[in-house]
């Protein structure tokens, strides 16, 4: 038996938030070096577009030639078509993804501009729960008429004329709720 507690025998490891992110992915650690192409697809914010668009072209080539590997095709011509068509498939998923990714961003941006969103380093304190203006507790003998009303109505196209409101009041109707008929 060990004299040692079985606390002595724990290492202490670094937790993740003392840690940090990580500074890249890890499988930009495979490419290759020469003519700093490692460094630009590390640097880049399309880091992800350019792993997605290899994968399907990577993909799509092998499926490719072995396809026509399978119709008797010659392997050196296989070999080419497989090559050729992970090109055809890599150069345009990256200019989408591209594109898709720096459109969503502007949508985002535009967005919290026109919600007048700010960083959070802007933002005014958090208000305490019980001065919160859009918080009120609801009072038991509280009387305030509540009414509730459905109605049906189908939505219009911008050709056709709008509901005039005798319509709109045959069709609303008032639904009764459980704590008005309980009185």
């Amino acid at each position: 038996m060990s004299s040692e507690t079985p606390s002595a025998s724990i290492t202490e490891t670094p937790s993740a938030s003392t840690a940090g992110p990580p500074t890249t992915a890890s499988w930009t650690k495979y490419l290759p070096e020469t003519f700093g192409i490692r460094e630009n697809i590390e640097n880049s914010p399309y880091r992800f577009c350019v792993r997605e668009a290899a994968l399907w072209g990577i993909a799509t080539g092998t499926a490719m030639g072995f396809h026509r590997l399978r119709m008797k095709s010659h392997p050196f011509f296989a070999t080419n078509i497989a090559f050729v068509t992970t090109f055809l498939v890599v150069s345009p998923s990256y200019y989408f993804c591209f594109r898709r990714r720096d459109h969503k961003e502007s949508v985002i941006e535009l967005m919290m501009r026109a919600n007048d969103f700010r960083h959070e380093e802007e933002a005014p304190p958090e208000i305490d729960l019980k001065e919160h203006p859009f918080l009120e507790e609801k009072k038991k003998d509280d009387d305030q008429l509540r009414k509730e009303f459905v109605g049906r109505l189908k939505e219009r196209k911008e050709w056709q004329p709008n509901y005039k409101e005798s319509e709109i009041l045959e069709e609303l109707k008032e639904v009764k709720s459980s704590s008005s008929s309980s009185r």
